[in-house]
């Protein structure tokens, strides 16, 4: 199997970093701050549209330039938060000889110091973020498949953490997983028709299943995520 892993929200568990992003940005263009939980019920692609249904209006040109300029420097501000046993879970997945990539809407050059940063990058065959402003999930998706040289789409399985990921999946013919404790809440992700999971790791356990059931029942490796001993700085 082949696994794209989505960043924010799925392999980092940066929700606080980002809802303390949008608050900086919000109180630039005079709006109260939001919580953890109004972000995650709100949360939605483009991220323009998100903040006009956290702001309840459309913001401004001059507001969007606002909001764009800080949330990019409290982003390169940042360390990324990588979630326990992240690190341990790729090499368990690697070791089971399944192949990995990482796609994100996180801006190209910024996600690749996060990415370098973490020293996850060893993990991946392909790492691609986001070049154009406007870019949605599926054609990015589209693309990073076909730099990867079209692997069979029965046999990959996007990873991540919002509806929006598994919108980008179906719309490429290939299966997504969904995980609770990223940007949006369950109840919202219920709605994507497709399996809800609680952890990283379960959701690595359904990834890499057989997509198409036979008699015989596949055997799911046994993906335990080992203590990370390194230490990030």
């Amino acid at each position: 199997m082949h696994i794209v892993w989505d960043w924010n929200g799925t392999l980092l568990a940066d929700l606080d970093h980002m809802v303390d992003a949008v608050n900086h940005c919000r109180e630039a263009i005079g709006e109260p701050p939001v919580d953890s939980a109004t972000y995650r019920q709100e949360h939605c692609l483009p991220i323009r549209r998100f903040h006009d249904r956290l702001c309840g209006r459309p913001v401004t040109d001059s507001e969007w330039a606002t909001v764009q300029r800080i949330f990019t420097a409290q982003m390169a501000a940042r360390l990324p938060p990588v979630r326990t046993g992240v690190a341990a879970l790729l090499f368990r997945i690697a070791e089971q000889g399944h192949t990995q990539s990482l796609l994100s809407l996180t801006a190209d050059a910024q996600l690749r110091r996060e990415v370098a940063w973490t020293h996850l990058d060893i993990f991946f065959r392909r790492i691609d973020g986001r070049h154009e402003p406007s870019t949605l999930k599926s054609e990015a998706l589209q693309r990073h498949l076909a730099a990867l040289g079209e692997p069979d789409r029965r046999r990959v399985v996007l990873i991540g953490d919002t509806t929006d990921d598994a919108q980008a999946a179906r719309a490429c013919g290939v299966r997504a997983v969904l995980h609770t404790g990223g940007f949006e809440p369950p109840e919202k992700l219920r709605t994507a028709g497709v399996p809800i999971v609680d952890s990283l790791n379960a959701a690595a356990r359904l990834a890499v299943e057989q997509p198409t059931r036979t008699s015989e029942q596949p055997t799911i490796p046994n993906i335990v995520p080992r203590p990370d001993t390194r230490r990030h700085r």
